[in-house]
């Protein structure tokens, strides 16, 4: 790495030393992998959790019931209930008349915050957005453990090869941090996308070493009045790529240009990434191990999306009072979690020179291996350039008929992400907070509860869909839909409210037409009382649990939506009375 210690790096004391950390590393991996290893035993005990999740396929399903659609504004018969009056039979006579299937619900493992509720409300304060006191306590660790490994008995500006291999000995981690199909949060029952703060700092922190080890270097050249070499000597040259490869990838990942030029960033960020450990492996043969290992793992994920990928003829159809394009798969019906998201490519013209190429993220909004026979279903707000085409390309319909949409071929890669180890139909109650698109995550979770809880393997007794939207004209197209769910809690013993907050006025008119709803679905101004409705969820789970003379296994929270109702979903769990917390078997948030 320094010209005078090149020839000799394989005797370097340095390697020892970052071995050791690397070591350290993997034993806080392994701690972290313990400590999820209850609920995954828990969960992995039905040998279809083994493979659910992991590919979407297409299995026959029992037809039970018509698909459940979303729809404009319907004027069919609804039994009248008042908009913001709340009044929920959550008695034990009323959730026994529903008639479930014979079967055993899945056992339920308290997580680590339920069992130490002032630890976990300690470490989920936010300190700012994305950032809370545990996530910054585990970085900051991770910062102390690089910094004791680049600077123990050593000088960066005398001995500049200890920066450059601590750098490449921690490519592997920034790498696997990276992938769809991820190690890390496999072991740690966590979707990638939980583990991309990790894979930001142990990025910038590379980034830092490798500077470093880049200035010690030419201070050592410079100083000897040797700047010739540097850009002489071969290996040397390769160095420089290597600085250039990486300060390419840092400077293109801040997120103003990340999320302005996101295709550029994707571009860079794949080949600076390739170049750069090409050329660390030229730079110095101790590289190699590390280069060799990040290859793999890349490679390995590589292999599994392409294994996942699927294409698929879907229907498109579009939802103007959401601003939704409604995506039917009508050929894929099974595979996913409840909260998983997929990858989408439209393969369609119609979506630009290059936009049918563009793979976008989303959550899908149907259950698995649906009774109704309906496949996989995705809802994509009009938010942006591309899914601003595909709207206009659900609104054009084929041959000029709107109403009937329009038949498009899609590719799928996916399923990721999704609950991990928690198994969320193993709680005794339910409230699932949306907000705007985040309906999407609702409605799989809530529909996946009920048709579990039909079919005897959910625990749910109680549940709530909590949806803050912008105007009540959003919900007009959802009644049917809820209206089906409503019935479907009835037949299967749940007891499920549907609340719909919307934040802006509306004419009179609107609201009048907005009278008639079914029972169970409420519709009120402002934003949502959290706190209050956590609290009556917990009341109405203790009771019913009471009357059954069940032992309740706890609330489960999951909030989708904007960053300032997802936090407020956590505070309303973090400040939750300690002593109803305990009586219900804890309160735990999952947030999307």
């Amino acid at each position: 790495m320094s010209s005078q210690g090149h020839s000799k790096e394989g005797h370097n004391p340095s390697a020892s030393l970052v071995l050791h950390v690397d070591v350290l590393l993997l034993s806080v991996l392994g701690a972290f992998t313990l400590f999820s290893l209850p609920r995954a035993v828990v969960r992995l005990t039905r040998l279809s959790e083994w493979t659910r999740g992991l590919f979407l396929y297409s299995r026959a399903t029992k037809t039970s019931a018509t698909p459940s659609r979303v729809a404009s504004n319907d004027g069919g018969s609804e039994k009248k209930s008042n908009v913001s009056v709340r009044a929920v039979d959550a008695s034990a006579s009323t959730l026994e008349a529903g008639s479930p299937s014979s079967g055993t619900p899945q056992r339920h493992m308290s997580s680590w915050s339920s069992a130490f509720p002032g630890l976990s409300w300690l470490l989920g304060m936010q300190v700012r957005q994305g950032y809370s006191i545990g996530r910054l306590l585990l970085i900051y660790a991770y910062i102390g453990v690089i910094l004791y490994a680049g600077l123990l008995d050593s000088n960066p500006f005398t001995k500049p090869a200890r920066a450059g291999l601590v750098t490449v000995s921690q490519v592997p981690l920034v790498v696997v941090l990276a992938t769809k199909n991820n190690i890390v949060g496999a072991l740690v029952g966590q979707g990638y996308e939980r583990l991309n703060y990790l894979h930001r700092a142990v990025g910038r922190l590379v980034i830092l070493a490798i500077n470093t080890h880049a200035i010690g270097l030419l201070y050592e050249f410079v100083s000897a009045g040797r700047w010739r070499v540097v850009v002489t000597v071969p290996h040397l040259q390769w160095g420089l790529v290597a600085l250039v490869c990486m300060d390419v990838l840092f400077l293109l990942s801040i997120s103003t240009f990340r999320e302005m030029f996101y295709h550029v960033f994707y571009v860079t960020h794949v080949i600076a990434s390739i170049l750069m450990m090409a050329a660390a492996c030229m730079h110095s043969p101790q590289a190699r191990p590390y280069v060799f290992a990040a290859v793999g793992i890349y490679g390995l994920d590589r292999i599994l999306r392409v294994v996942k990928t699927r294409v698929a003829p879907a229907h498109l159809r579009a939802i103007p009072e959401l601003g939704m394009a409604r995506i039917e798969i009508p050929h894929i019906n099974a595979g996913w979690r409840a909260g998983q998201h997929l990858r989408l490519k439209v393969l369609s013209l119609g979506m630009g020179v290059w936009g049918w190429a563009e793979p976008h993220p989303f959550t899908i909004a149907s259950v698995s291996e649906n009774p109704s026979g309906e496949g996989l279903v995705l809802m994509c707000k009009k938010a942006g350039d591309w899914t601003g085409k595909l709207y206009a390309l659900a609104q054009r319909g084929s041959d000029g008929e709107a109403a009937k949409g329009k038949e498009v071929t899609v590719l799928l890669d996916g399923p990721y992400g999704g609950p991990g180890n928690t198994v969320i139909t193993s709680f005794s109650g339910a409230m699932i907070i949306a907000g705007g698109s985040g309906i999407t995550y609702a409605l799989s979770t809530v529909e996946e509860l009920l048709e579990m809880r039909a079919a005897g393997s959910s625990s749910a007794r109680v549940v709530e869909l909590v949806w803050s939207v912008r105007g009540p004209s959003s919900l007009f197209p959802m009644v049917p839909l809820f209206s089906r769910f409503l019935e479907r809690a009835r037949s299967s013993g749940v007891a499920l409210q549907i609340s719909v907050f919307y934040t802006r006025a509306q004419a009179d008119d609107l609201m009048r037409s907005l009278q008639a709803l079914p029972d169970g679905l409420d519709l009120a101004p402002g934003r949502p009382p959290l706190e209050r409705l956590l609290l009556g969820v917990v009341d109405r789970t203790s009771a019913v649990c009471g009357e059954l003379q069940e032992k309740p296994s706890g609330v489960l929270v999951g909030a989708c939506g904007p960053t300032p109702l997802t936090e407020h979903a956590g505070n309303a769990v973090r400040t939750f009375d300690r002593q109803k917390f305990k009586s219900v078997g804890g309160v735990e948030l999952q947030e999307e």
